[in-house]
């Protein structure tokens, strides 16, 4: 497949051109995405006549070329087909599953991406199916484009997600338990603030105690993201510094660090954005590579850095609050967001390697070295290529991948095996296997 790469300001410059195998040029490349959502769907770069049963009868080899984001022509590397859903729509039931059509209508349920930051993305929340579904019809009943910039809505699909780490990855997820919110907004006190300052912390602090921790956690945010004194005090803090405290203080409760290094690391890339307060609030967790974080809708989240495979249901939809120059809508975000406190949601993979996230609409089977390996899949496929060289085959016919090539693999094919040296990510569905 021919897939298209998105140039975020927050993406690295080199991590994804190395899965790519293409010369980094300085360019932020954020996102490799892999799938059939109508923003940016994927190609078919080869679609030949085959003997073998291998993609009913077609076989898809993907490409190391890639499109940019800003740049929506085809790269002259290979010849392009048919984009995904077109291809799909020919033969729903055959190239999906009946299951698959049944439960998830005639689309592919899923989205694969590699996303590689070099700083933050916005902290972020996404809507379940209701809230979504509600959302896109009054978004487009007031008539704004897709693209507008105010939209919140770009379909009518719930977002969970699932980022599995290639690199280190740091995240904040979830909220942390409120003492420790509290202590930590508490060292301010120790600084020489202004009386403005001081009066608006004093205010969070009154917030943070009010009755029942969602209760505070929203009030907290909505006070943050809301009241202009809070970039200029975002300002002052920056200006001083504060010793980092061991472990076992209170306000390091469901951090990975010190609450005082991200607030450093956050100032640094967004001067006197209110997100740095909320990232504050929030768990922060680190993935060494290998391990697997899940987030579920109204989960409010931010990826920090690091370079991982991240699988989602098949939706575009964020609702941002903070830590962006993008659109900010803070009444929407506190309707989809919730505030109870929550560790981070971890995922180990099952004994053939899969990943499940919280819905049925995906699932990630990593496959490292396989030998005639079988491929678990539960519907349609996308296999990515990550490095090395993998040959997977069918009944009669085969398809060598090597790093950066994806292939596309309906729901009726045969029963499939990898085999080779390298790294190899599966995105299917969750559905359980008939």
């Amino acid at each position: 497949m021919h897939n298209t790469v998105k140039n975020f300001d927050w993406g690295s410059t080199d991590a994804i051109p190395a899965i790519l195998g293409t010369v980094p040029d300085g360019t932020p490349c954020a996102e490799l995405w892999l799938g059939a959502h109508p923003l940016s769907p994927s190609h078919l770069v080869s679609e030949q006549p085959h003997s073998g049963a291998f993609a009913s009868g077609y076989r898809h080899i993907g490409s190391a070329s890639s499109t940019s984001s800003t740049d929506t022509r085809t790269t002259t590397s290979a010849p392009t087909g048919p984009n995904l859903i077109e291809y799909l729509a020919g033969d729903p039931e055959g190239l999906l599953g009946r299951d698959g059509v049944d439960v998830f209508g005639p689309r592919l349920p899923f989205l694969l991406k590699v996303l590689s930051a070099q700083k933050s993305l916005s902290i972020q929340v996404h809507p379940n199916p209701e809230q979504a579904a509600i959302g896109f019809a009054r978004e487009e009943a007031d008539g704004p484009d897709l693209d507008a910039p105010h939209r919140n809505y770009k379909d009518p699909s719930a977002k969970p997600e699932l980022i599995y780490a290639l690199t280190e990855f740091h995240a904040l997820t979830d909220f942390r338990p409120r003492r420790a919110v509290r202590a930590t907004f508490e060292r301010f006190l120790s600084l020489p603030l202004t009386p403005e300052a001081l009066d608006f912390l004093g205010e969070v602090l009154a917030s943070l105690r009010s009755l029942g921790e969602a209760r505070a956690n929203s009030r907290t945010v909505e006070l943050i993201l809301g009241d202009p004194r809070a970039p200029r005090f975002v300002d002052e803090l920056s200006a001083h510094e504060l010793g980092e405290l061991p472990d076992g203080h209170a306000s390091r409760a469901g951090s990975a660090v010190d609450p005082m290094e991200t607030l450093r690391e956050l100032v640094s890339d967004f001067p006197g954005d209110p997100g740095v307060l909320v990232a504050l609030m929030l768990n922060r967790t680190h993935l060494e590579p290998g391990e697997a974080l899940a987030i579920q809708p109204g989960v409010l989240h931010a990826y920090l850095g690091g370079t991982g495979i991240e699988i989602m249901a098949s939706s575009d939809n964020v609702l941002r609050g903070g830590l962006t120059h993008k659109h900010v809508d803070i009444p929407e975000l506190g309707r989809v967001a919730k505030f109870t406190a929550a560790a981070a949601h971890r995922v180990d993979p099952d004994r053939d390697g899969v990943f499940r996230g919280p819905t049925e609409e995906f699932a990630l089977q990593v496959l490292r070295c396989p030998r005639l390996k079988k491929i678990d899949r539960r519907g349609p496929s996308i296999v990515l290529c990550t490095s090395g060289t993998i040959t997977l085959t069918s009944v009669g016919s085969s398809v060598t991948l090597t790093r950066g090539q994806s292939v596309f693999i309906a729901a009726n094919e045969p029963g499939i095996t990898a085999d080779g040296h390298g790294d190899l990510f599966v995105a299917t569905t969750g559905l359980e296997r008939p």
